[in-house]
């Protein structure tokens, strides 16, 4: 049986569902999106993650098609770490959990924990995407802690190696 492909237009950061079922089947079976003005509109890792598993097309402004590699491209240009983030992204979905953006906090995605719902209970994780050739100074450290510990979440730390596999690393305040 062939899976059901949705439709949605690439809009300058994001991308952008019309239709209404459409909207709600993507929200409503895996927490994809925010709504915003009766339309679904998908982060640049969500909407590649999507067109990957065969479950969105995607076209640009002119009804042109976008392919997986063009569109990982163009959203590698769109948004600086976005292959870093996506790593992260495919692998948190793959394992359960929903991540969802975070940049209001600082951070590269807010975590859900398996089988949770955004907008009902609350992100569980702060997480920040690294590398595995990136340091972090104590400073940029104890910032991350602090703004996570501050908004009641743990900080996570994915941390993707060159062959694309993910190390997590969740950091929890002690007091001694």
């Amino acid at each position: 049986m062939k899976k059901k492909e949705y439709i949605a237009v690439f809009a300058g950061n994001k991308v952008v569902v019309n239709d209404q079922a459409i909207s709600s089947t993507l929200s409503n079976k895996g927490s994809f999106g925010s709504f915003v003005n009766g339309k679904l509109e998908l982060s640049l890792e969500e909407a590649v993650y999507l067109n990957q598993k065969k479950e969105l097309k995607i076209y640009n402004s002119d009804g042109k098609q976008i392919r997986f590699p063009e569109l990982v491209e163009l959203a590698r240009r769109k948004q600086k770490r976005f292959w870093l983030r996506y790593l992260v992204f495919t692998d948190l979905r793959n394992l359960g959990y929903i991540p969802k953006t975070a940049f209001k906090y600082g951070g590269d995605f807010r975590v859900y924990n398996k089988g949770t719902t955004p907008g009902k209970e609350h992100a569980e994780w702060i997480l920040y995407c690294s590398d595995e050739h990136e340091s972090v100074s104590m400073l940029n450290f104890s910032a991350m802690n602090r703004v996570a510990h501050s908004v009641r979440k743990k900080l996570l730390i994915g941390v993707a190696d060159d062959e694309g596999s993910v190390t997590y690393y969740e950091i929890n305040w002690v007091r001694m």
